[in-house]
């Protein structure tokens, strides 16, 4: 399988044989929140269209898989050096990144804060800010002693990203809400979309939605799963990650239900990390 280069809240890159099975090989696969674009990566289809409300996020990608320019992964490279790798480093080029306006280098330094804030967290304040802590710093569970680990670069992970959607077709990145019809006007019957929003809270102290500027509210929920259905009345294939509680059940009643089981990987502390109760939605 294709490993996204990036990490992110919710990767579904160890879930794979669990969603790529319901969706077969469509000639166009959308994806309306794209976040590490796992399943993109291991679905075959000829075309793309691939979005994120994070315009740091895609600016990435659409820099990745320029035709005319292989300097990106270079140019990125250059941050993961040891001088970059503490914590007062770390807060100036957040700095950096909160004053930058250059599309570019703001995509630059969001993979080097993607590779070392804590556990991988894209999170930004209601200024739009990123405001996650530094991550590469921990405690020796023997001597209670901290040290610095150094961050991996993906550089592997990038080029292969690279080649295999330099190699499709058609694939088009935007940064849209989900809400907005141009990123389904191109759909067939037949086609694919995965939607994979920020979740339903699966309890009052896991609401964890602002990755981008604004939260997910539960009207967003319920308009999510209206378009599902308005796409699924025209041929096209939709398919919902979302926890498995009550409030999904009910949203999506009208949908086949799998319930699965996932570990989660963004936690507050690693030894808290437990399994959690998550379905997918076939229309």
């Amino acid at each position: 399988m294709n490993k996204p280069p990036l990490k992110w809240a919710g990767n579904k890159y160890r879930v794979l044989p669990h969603i790529i099975p319901h969706i077969g090989y469509p000639k166009r696969y959308c994806e309306p929140f794209g976040g590490s674009l796992a399943v993109a990566l291991n679905t075959p289809a000829e075309q793309y269209i691939l979005n994120d409300v994070n315009r740091d996020l895609v600016t990435i990608y659409q820099n990745l898989v320029n035709p005319n320019d292989d300097s990106f992964i270079k140019y990125c490279k250059e941050l993961f050096c040891t001088e970059n790798n503490t914590r007062e480093a770390y807060k100036e080029l957040v700095r950096h990144f909160n004053q930058a306006t250059d599309a570019t280098e703001r995509a630059r330094l969001f993979v080097y804060l993607n590779r070392h804030c804590f556990n991988g967290l894209s999170r930004y304040n209601s200024k739009g800010e990123f405001n996650v802590p530094y991550g590469r710093e921990f405690k020796d569970k023997q001597t209670g002693e901290k040290y610095i680990q150094s961050a991996y670069f993906p550089e592997e992970e990038m080029m292969n990203f690279r080649m295999y959607f330099l190699s499709k077709q058609l694939i088009r990145f935007t940064s849209l809400s989900f809400e907005d019809s141009s990123l389904y006007e191109d759909l067939e019957a037949g086609d694919v979309v995965y939607m994979d929003p920020p979740y339903v809270p699966a309890s009052d102290t896991a609401n964890f939605t602002s990755y981008a500027t604004d939260g997910f509210t539960h009207d967003q929920q319920v308009e999510l799963a209206q378009l599902a259905e308005s796409l699924a009345s025209k041929g096209i294939k939709v398919i919902v990650s979302n926890h498995d509680t009550p409030v999904t059940r009910e949203l999506y009643k009208n949908a086949k239900i799998y319930p699965i089981q996932v570990t989660r990987t963004i936690a507050a502390k690693g030894d808290s990390r437990k399994k959690a109760n998550e379905l997918i939605a076939v229309y």
